[in-house]
C-alpha cells in the first residue's frame, strides 16, 4: 500500500496519539478561539482505513471544484464511487457536505485567502505520477538535508528521527502527487504547489476509546504536526517537491525555483472548516487554519535533498 501511494489512514500512528492524553480540553486550546470551530464536521462518522481513503481520494480527482457538490453529477459521482468502495450510500449526504465544506475552506498560511473553489481545472494536475531516479540514498543523508537547512515546523528533533530509519537505497523513487497546483499567495505572485488529500481521524474519544466526535476544533497547528512528524509526512511532502521541482524544471520555460515553487499543502479532509468568519480572518492574516497545513517551499532544503538523491553509488559498491 505504501509503495503504491494509497491513502494509509487506519495503518499510520493516528490512533496511538488520539488515545493518548490528548482530551477535549487540550484538542481545544490547540486551534486559536475554539468556539467558532465545529466539534462534529461532516465526515466525523464516515468510514477509516485505507478503502474510505481512497474512495475521499478518487471522489477528489473528478470533482470540479468550481462547481457546486450539490448538483446531481456530484452527488451520483459521490454515489459511484461509495458503491465502488464497498461504502453504504447513506454517507452520500455527508460526503457532499463535507466537499463543500472543503472547497469553502481558506488555505491560510502563505496562500492566504485562497480556496479550492477558486482553482480552475487548467490550472491543476491530478494524481501526478513520477519515476525519480536516484543515486545511493542513506538514512543520514536525508538527516543532512533537514538538519543542515533547519526552519518551519520541521527541524532538528525530526532530521534526528530521519537519521534512524532504515534507508539505504539506489534505483527509482516511484509515487503520486494528489494534486499540483498553481495559485497567487499573500504577495501576488503565482506559483506551484502540492497538495495531498489526508483522511486522518484525529477526535476525541470515551475512556473505553470510543469515538465521540471529530471536527476542525480537533485539527489545530500542533495536532497536525506532530501527527506529520510520527507518519513522517514532512519527509514524503519534500520528497513531492523535489519531483515538482524536477517536473518544472523540464516542463516550465525559464523556470526558477526561488519565483515559481509554492510550497505544500496537507488538506486534513476531517478538519476543514469551511468558509466561515474565522478562518476567513486567519486566513487573510497569513495564520493557520484548521485542517489545512501549509509551509512554503524551504528552497535550499529542497536543493539538498535532490542532491541526495542523486549522489552517485560509492567508489567499488556492489
Amino acid at each position: 500500500a505504501l509503495e503504491e501511494g494509497r491513502e494509509t489512514d487506519g495503518q499510520s500512528l493516528e490512533t496511538d496519539l488520539a488515545e493518548q492524553d490528548i482530551d477535549a480540553g487540550r484538542r481545544k486550546e490547540e486551534v486559536p478561539n475554539p468556539e467558532p470551530w465545529g466539534v462534529q464536521g461532516p465526515l466525523a462518522t464516515f468510514p477509516r482505513g485505507a478503502n474510505a481513503g481512497d474512495c475521499l481520494h478518487r471522489i477528489l480527482e473528478q470533482l470540479d471544484y468550481q462547481q457546486s457538490p450539490q448538483t446531481p453529477s456530484t452527488i451520483a459521482l459521490v454515489e459511484r464511487e461509495l458503491q465502488r468502495s464497498g461504502i453504504a450510500t447513506t454517507n452520500t449526504d455527508a460526503v457532499v457536505l463535507g466537499i463543500e465544506q472543503l472547497l469553502a475552506t481558506p488555505f491560510g498560511g502563505p496562500l492566504g485567502s485562497f480556496q479550492l473553489n477558486q482553482l480552475g481545472m487548467d490550472a491543476r494536475l491530478n494524481e501526478l505520477n513520477f519515476d525519480l531516479t536516484i543515486g545511493r540514498v542513506t538514512a543520514q543523508g536525508l538527516k543532512a538535508a533537514f538538519a543542515d537547512h533547519p526552519g518551519g515546523s520541521f527541524g532538528t528533533s525530526y532530521a534526528n528521527s530521519l537519521g534512524q530509519l532504515a534507508v539505504m537505497s539506489e534505483g527509482f523513487l516511484t509515487g503520486s502527487i494528489d494534486l499540483v497546483f498553481r495559485a497567487p499567495g499573500l504577495d501576488g505572485q503565482v506559483r506551484w504547489w502540492v497538495a495531498d488529500w489526508k483522511s486522518n481521524w484525529m477526535g476525541e474519544r470515551d475512556n473505553q476509546g470510543q469515538p465521540l466526535a471529530c471536527g476542525p476544533r480537533h485539527y489545530g497547528q500542533q495536532a497536525m504536526v506532530e501527527l506529520m512528524a510520527a507518519n513522517h509526512y514532512p519527509l514524503q511532502a519534500h520528497l513531492y517537491l523535489v519531483a515538482l521541482h524536477r517536473y518544472l524544471g523540464w516542463r516550465l520555460p525559464n523556470y526558477k525555483p526561488e519565483q515559481d515553487l509554492g510550497g505544500y499543502a496537507y488538506v486534513f479532509l476531517r478538519g476543514a472548516p469551511g468558509g466561515a468568519d474565522g478562518s476567513q480572518s486567519l486566513a487573510n492574516s497569513g495564520g493557520g487554519v484548521p485542517g489545512m497545513f501549509l509551509e512554503g517551499a524551504p528552497l535550499e532544503r529542497v536543493l539538498a535533498l535532490d542532491r541526495a538523491l542523486t549522489r552517485p553509488p560509492e567508489a567499488g559498491a556492489a
